[in-house]
């Protein structure tokens, strides 16, 4: 009875990852098609440039934000009535929505940003069919609209969890103690850090390069 509950759980988190991963795919697909190849293009621009000075003061808050969260729960978190930490199990299994959903994102960001700099460090942009910079211009063009597509995505799969207490400090138990699906909770801190540190660095760059 115990290993048919355990099987149907394990399921359950597949179909559940692979549905979210198949969501998050659909969202980006659909608004990067809809800015990236339509006359809206044309506001994208202006809103990626907007985004582009917002982004690094907004990360930098987003981290300090989180980094307080956690603080603020093993030190001044609710309490159940046996003195342990009041702690969301969602959390710590993996099992919210937004949290598979913040790890998919985080990985598309992450996979788009590699291929922009294969297309601008590779060469690609000399083929003798292309004029020089052309690629390379419309690479950077595309991308934009992706990054205020996916960046948008980010911040609101990622702010609920952010601010709360309880899933932060969920999260960093889990870590701490090598419980619930830890090694997924690390790898989405990670890989999201590291996709708001480096689409910063290419709002960075952008500034710099239309000064």
């Amino acid at each position: 009875m115990t290993e048919a509950l355990t099987e149907r759980n394990l399921v359950g988190r597949r179909q559940g990852a692979l549905a979210t991963v198949a969501i998050t795919l659909l969202i980006l697909g659909v608004g990067f098609a809809v800015f990236g190849f339509t006359p809206a293009l044309f506001a994208t621009l202006y809103v990626g440039m907007a985004a582009a000075y917002v982004a690094v003061p907004y990360t930098v808050v987003a981290v300090i934000a989180r980094e307080v969260s956690a603080w603020r729960s093993r030190h001044d978190g609710g309490r159940r009535s046996d003195g342990g930490l009041e702690l969301s199990d969602d959390a710590i299994r993996f099992g919210m929505f937004r949290q598979r959903e913040s790890l998919s994102t985080a990985i598309a960001m992450l996979v788009a940003l590699g291929v922009l700099v294969g297309v601008l460090v590779g060469g690609w942009g000399n083929h003798p069919s292309t004029a020089p910079g052309i690629l390379a211009n419309r690479s950077l063009l595309t991308f934009g609209a992706f990054a205020a597509v996916s960046g948008v995505l980010a911040v609101v799969v990622n702010m609920p969890s952010i601010y709360s207490r309880r899933v932060v400090g969920s999260e960093r138990h889990a870590i701490r103690q090598r419980v619930g699906a830890w090694k997924l909770i690390l790898a989405n801190t990670i890989l999201t850090t590291t996709s708001w540190i480096a689409y910063c660095g290419f709002a960075v760059h952008f500034i710099t390069q239309s000064m």
